[in-house]
């Protein structure tokens, strides 16, 4: 819908003005049922909600999103906006009330929050249309700087933006949010997301993970940012990759959230069994190249 209007009347087709776009909505797609977009200073805990304001009247529904004005971020409230959004046209007939806090709007893999899920993804794909972000990215090397100019293109976050591109590409990366040296949450790639799991554990003790005390993000707290990222060794984040194998750790320390954000791109990866076969292979060319040192070179 969006593609055919800028089609018709030009216009810049991003960052979408979801705010203006919400009323819109009802008369576009004939649901009856109108809705409004009313921003509040409210808890920081609160990010967005939506409510029936006539809930006791069947199939007469008139729906208002209410979001928190005092989010400082600009990206953050678009996608509050658009996941609320998906609520109205996804889930309307099934709650008449929606609360959505941060940890739901962040959570995407939580089995409690299907719906949530889904209006995650509704956001995404509204805000980040697959197409439009892999043109973005194009062939150029994955790092922070990439991925920022896309957040700054969508007028999301920078979080929202590296989710997107998490959803899409064939890269083994995982994303790792932290606080005060523990993981709060961490997703993966398609490829990547066995590795997370471990990650999202939560000890014995109910304490979550500690960050790998040899990894980047601890050690280099001389400097908040690193965009293009860190080489080292991937069994310091994962025990169980091969010797040799190296990632790339980028980060930035978000001062007003009280977070890190580490981003980590590794190699593909490889089986246990190609493993072996690999030292075989290096074994055969290692004798090979003995006979050929010594003088005996092979028969025509």
């Amino acid at each position: 819908m969006l593609d055919g209007v800028h089609a018709i009347h030009g216009g810049s087709r991003y960052p979408i003005d979801v705010e203006n776009l919400i009323p819109e909505i009802p008369s576009a797609h004939n649901t009856g049922e109108p809705i409004v977009v009313q921003g509040q200073e409210l808890d920081p805990e609160f990010e967005g909600a939506l409510f029936n304001l006539n809930p006791d009247q069947p199939g007469k529904g008139s729906w208002a999103v209410v979001y928190n004005q005092s989010i400082e971020s600009e990206g953050r409230i678009r996608f509050t906006l658009a996941h609320e959004l998906g609520h109205y046209l996804v889930h309307r007939h099934l709650h008449g009330e929606f609360n959505c806090s941060e940890a739901d709007t962040l959570h995407w893999d939580s089995p409690e929050r299907q719906m949530e899920n889904q209006a995650n993804i509704f956001a995404s794909c509204l805000l980040m249309p697959r197409p439009d972000f892999e043109a973005q990215i194009g062939s150029s090397p994955i790092d922070l700087d990439v991925l920022g100019a896309c957040s700054n293109r969508y007028g999301v976050s920078l979080t929202a933006a590296i989710l997107k591109w998490l959803e899409f590409t064939s890269a083994r990366a995982v994303l790792v949010m932290s606080r005060n040296g523990r993981v709060q949450w961490a997703r993966g790639s398609e490829s990547g997301k066995w590795i997370s799991i471990a990650l999202n554990k939560k000890r014995s003790d109910g304490q979550r993970t500690r960050l790998p005390s040899s990894c980047a993000t601890v050690l280099q707290t001389s400097s908040n940012v690193d965009r293009q990222g860190t080489e080292l060794d991937a069994r310091v984040w994962f025990p169980n990759e091969p010797s040799g194998m190296t990632l790339r750790e980028m980060r930035l320390v978000s001062d007003q959230y009280r977070q890190t954000m580490t981003l980590l791109v590794l190699p593909a990866e490889i089986k246990p069994w190609e493993r072996d076969q690999t030292q075989e292979e290096d074994e055969l060319e290692d004798t090979y190249n003995r006979f050929i040192r010594k003088g005996q070179f092979p028969v025509p």
